[in-house]
């Protein structure tokens, strides 16, 4: 009430009646404040409470599914083992093993353990042969066998020092005697995972525990509290749940682990359908300190304002009786406050992230708080005055007059007094989750319904999101390849079962970079998603296609016939109607973009085969089909898999090659006209133990496409710099060059020049006897960069010669520019030089070309004396081949040119 709505100023003789009205409204005054706070502070802690319970049913429905997932893989195990050999069992049940205990993030291992305790066979190799009869997980089982129990082991630490949790399910054989148990033992930082989650805010624990006491997971983790037993504490949390006998409670406690006072809420995970012989149990707990928070700031608040006030009030009647000609000033003054306060008061309520309506007996709305409005799109004029059931979707909406006739007549209460999540609709008709909390409450004589709703779509969408996440791809909401793997492990394990063959489609879209580079990625991903939605209208019901990634799709075909010759042929026409489906035009935005795929194709049957082989010859298949030219299909080859095989093992021992001293160089001599030696072409040669030597031709092709050129060139370079600089000290050797190939790729690698520059200081030899051999595709792109590089190596002293002259760029608009000295007339053109005239031809006008442009020009590949004899007479002037030398040794060249007489024959 405002100052000046107060009574008109009484005479003097009242001022005793005054004081004890103001002492009796002041009275009043704090006491509905102490209703209010202590109202507020109910409301909270019920809010909380509700919470609480939510959490922990959002947490028991986490790990029931997770126990039911893994009680299906136990089973699964359970019937695979009968077709398993005794004596092979460990690889039998390796695969199906690992792909449960990867498919499934809450399982650490999964073990088979036979009558005698033993550990036949693990996801985890290290644990074969394990002794476990020990262990609650297998002793209890073979205490009270049960075939449809699963038993559930308390926590303890396993061999590898993890503390885990085991599930367990009896074997039998065909007689009904206990033959082993099948063990999965959980992840606890999975369940930690689980239980963050449920930490909506820093104050808030939850934790995971087996009903005998054990206290499995934590969060926040703390590892002094794993292990324990929480039932030898009267008061835990635990205790106190079984002390209620109840699936689910609520507890105001001192917390054990935190020591302070908390609202704990705790609940039996309950598997719907599943037996076990212990249980588990989630609790989610809170500071009352951190709840009661915003609680404690408005008690402040009311008790500054309510304190201030009171004086205010003492201090204006005081004035008023010292001062009659001030009191409407104070007053005036005091009602200014009052409205401010009043005003700050509207404005926290007005706040609030809560819609807070209140309803009468016959459902209409009384009151309609801001945040309602936001909520539900009614401005509160709207909405007060009307039926509650506005605010309800059918059937609900046609209903709620019912419902509420029968609670006030005695019937149940639905919703009032047990919070949940319900729907409701918006002034548009949307359809929207809420959770809604209704007390009942008495207002002189009158029954008033509180109802405190929030909106949940974000938290729904979060957890519809959460689960898409894990097995969908967001772009294209295909199943992704966690949930494609599952599909193909239970296709592979149905067909081992009915003998029906079915296919991998692996399918990767054709020049798919080529449109994200100029188009954007914008355009990639409606591509896809594009491709996405034709692929499911192609498919049959019972078919699956997934997201591999990237560009990438897998279709799984089910059920292709008993005979793999009709499934591949059913596989072929599927593929053949995905390949003109995907090949039809797509229209994206205003631009027409044709596109077509490539498909490998693999048949799967009765056999044993891994999804991981199936989908890697399907991949391998897929770039059968584009290396034959794209937009085809191509089912698996076993002899281009094993030609891949080959070529990945050649290039690993490639890459160990360099470090393991595999590698040499040898050393062919290069003759002058007058038949002295003048130095030598180094040639890389590849010893390996296994294979002996290894072709260049083989390994240099391979070399280059992998990027192994550049440290192989480099260390060639590196070896051909020592060998000149310790030939230069010996007379006989000092004269001599060496020509050293460079790869395109090492050419035009960043920080050539530096390297050249850092070996040669480093190693000493004279830049003069040092000639770099280059090929022409050296030349094919940027050419003046090229140059002006071949120009710094010859200003470091380098010579440089064209390999190779004649069979590749030969441009001689750029031939003139080239700063060389040297042309090498390629072994192809000496080969043929006596039997054909387009040879000797050719080799003349090089030989020509070279004069004319000042560069010395040597041959390859003499093995004859004709040949040579002819090249000589053309004008050649040096020559390299068998005639000569093969390519030697170090030593063994040393040798030849220590010997060397002015003939040009070895002495």
């Amino acid at each position: 009430m405002l100052l000046t709505d107060l009574a008109p100023l009484r005479p003097p003789t009242y001022i005793a009646r005054q004081w004890l009205a103001l002492l009796v409204a002041a009275s009043l005054a704090w006491i509905a404040a102490a209703w209010w706070l202590q109202t507020e502070r109910s409301a909270l802690q019920r809010h909380e409470s509700e919470k609480l319970q939510v959490l922990v049913q959002t947490l028991d429905g986490i790990v029931s599914q997770q126990m039911l997932a893994i009680k299906a893989a136990l089973d699964t195990v359970a019937v695979q083992r009968q077709g398993w050999r005794a004596e092979q069992l460990p690889l039998d049940s390796a695969a199906l093993l690992q792909t449960l205990a990867r498919a499934m993030p809450g399982v650490r291992v999964l073990m088979l353990v036979d009558a005698q305790g033993r550990v036949r066979a693990s996801s985890v190799p290290q644990l074969l042969g394990l002794d476990v009869q020990t262990r609650d997980y297998f002793s209890v089982p073979r205490q009270r066998p049960d075939p449809g129990l699963l038993y559930v082991s308390p926590p303890f630490r396993s061999v590898m020092g993890v503390h885990t949790l085991t599930l367990a399910r009896a074997l039998f054989d065909a007689q009904g005697r206990f033959e082993g148990v099948v063990t999965a033992s959980l992840d606890p930082d999975y369940f930690r995972l689980v239980l963050e989650t449920a930490q909506p805010s820093p104050d808030t624990w939850s934790a995971l525990a087996h009903t005998g006491g054990l206290l499995f997971s934590m969060t926040p983790p703390d590892e002094r509290w794993i292990g324990r037993n929480l039932l030898a504490m009267p008061d835990s949390i635990l205790a106190r749940h079984l002390a209620s006998g109840q699936s689910a409670s609520l507890h105001r406690m001192r917390a054990q682990i935190s020591q302070d006072e908390r609202l704990a809420a705790a609940r039996h995970v309950s598997p719907a359908g599943l037996r076990t012989d212990a249980g588990l149990l989630v609790a989610v707990g809170r500071a009352l300190q951190g709840i009661e928070a915003p609680w404690r700031r408005q008690l402040h608040a009311v008790l500054l304002i309510g304190g201030l006030l009171s004086l205010g009030m003492a201090a204006a009647l005081l004035l008023w009786q010292r001062r009659q000609r001030l009191i409407f000033a104070t007053a005036q003054q005091a009602a200014f406050k009052l409205q401010e306060q009043a005003q700050h008061t509207q404005a926290i309520l007005d706040h609030m992230v809560d819609a807070v309506i209140t309803i009468d007996s016959t459902g209409q709305i009384a009151s309609f708080n801001p945040a309602a409005e936001r909520i539900f799109g009614y401005p509160a004029a709207e909405a007060i005055g009307r039926n509650i059931s506005l605010l309800m979707p059918e059937p609900d909406s046609g209903r709620h007059d019912d419902y509420l006739t029968r609670y006030l007549a005695g019937g149940p209460a639905r919703v009032i007094g047990q919070g949940r999540d319900v729907d409701g609709r918006r002034k548009s008709g949307e359809v929207f989750p809420m959770s809604l909390a209704v007390s009942r409450i008495e207002r002189r004589g009158q029954t008033l319904f509180i109802g405190l709703a929030r909106d949940i779509s974000d938290r729904k969408r979060a957890e519809a999101a959460i689960e898409r996440l894990a097995f969908y791809d967001p772009l294209t909401t295909l199943p992704n390849r966690r949930l494609l793997l599952d599909r193909l492990a239970q296709s592979l394990a149905a067909s081992q079962r009915s003998g029906r063959h079915g296919a991998v489609l692996f399918i990767d879209i054709d020049n798919f970079k080529s449109l994200n580079d100029t188009l954007g990625h914008g355009m990639g991903d409606r591509l896809l998603k594009s491709m996405a939605q034709r692929l499911q209208a192609a498919l049959r019901a019972q078919d699956s296609v997934a997201r591999w990634g990237g560009d990438e799709f897998v279709v799984l075909l089910q059920d292709l016939g008993a005979d793999a010759g009709v499934a591949a042929l059913h596989a072929e026409a599927a593929a053949e109607k995905l390949l003109r489906v995907l090949g039809q035009p797509y229209q994206l935005d205003e631009l027409l973009h044709h596109s077509t795929p490539s498909i490998g194709i693999v048949i799967w049957g009765a056999g044993d085969t891994s999804s991981e082989d199936l989908l890697k010859h399907a991949d391998h298949a897929m770039y059968q089909a584009k290396a034959a030219g794209r937009n085809q299909l191509c089912f698996f080859d076993p002899l281009t898999q094993a030609a891949l095989a080959e070529r990945a093992a050649l290039e690993a021992d490639l890459r160990e090659a360099l470090p393991l001293g595999q590698l040499e160089l040898h050393y062919q001599a290069q003759v002058g006209r007058d038949g002295a030696l003048l130095g030598a072409e180094t040639l890389l040669r590849w010893r390996h133990p296994a294979r002996g030597y290894v072709s260049p031709a083989v390994f240099i092709p391979l070399a280059e496409q992998t990027g192994l050129i550049g440290p192989l060139g480099e260390w060639v370079m590196q070896q051909a710099c020592t060998r000149l600089a310790a030939w230069a000290s010996q007379p006989a050797l000092a004269g001599l060059s060496l020509a050293v190939n460079v790869s395109a790729h090492q050419f035009r690698q960043k920080g050539f020049l530096g390297l050249m520059q850092q070996l040669l200081a480093r190693s000493g030899a004279p830049t003069e006897r040092l000639k770099i051999e280059l090929t022409e595709s050296a030349l094919v792109n940027d050419v003046e960069a090229v140059i002006a590089l071949m120009n710094e190596l010859r200003r470091l002293g380098l010579a440089v010669s064209l390999d190779d002259f004649g069979t590749g760029y030969s441009s001689l608009a750029y031939l003139k520019r080239l700063p060389l000295n040297q042309l090498k007339i390629d072994q192809s053109f000496v080969r043929d030089l006596i039997s054909e005239a387009n040879a000797r031809a050719i080799a003349r006008t090089v030989i020509q070309l070279g004069d004319s442009l000042g560069l010395q020009v040597i041959a390859e590949g003499v093995e004859t004396e004709a040949q040579c004899a002819l090249l000589a007479e053309l004008g050649c002037h040096a020559f390299q081949g068998y005639l000569f030398s093969r390519p030697l040794p170090v030593a063994a060249f040393e040798a030849l040119a220590g010997g060397w007489n002015a003939v040009g024959k070895a002495a």
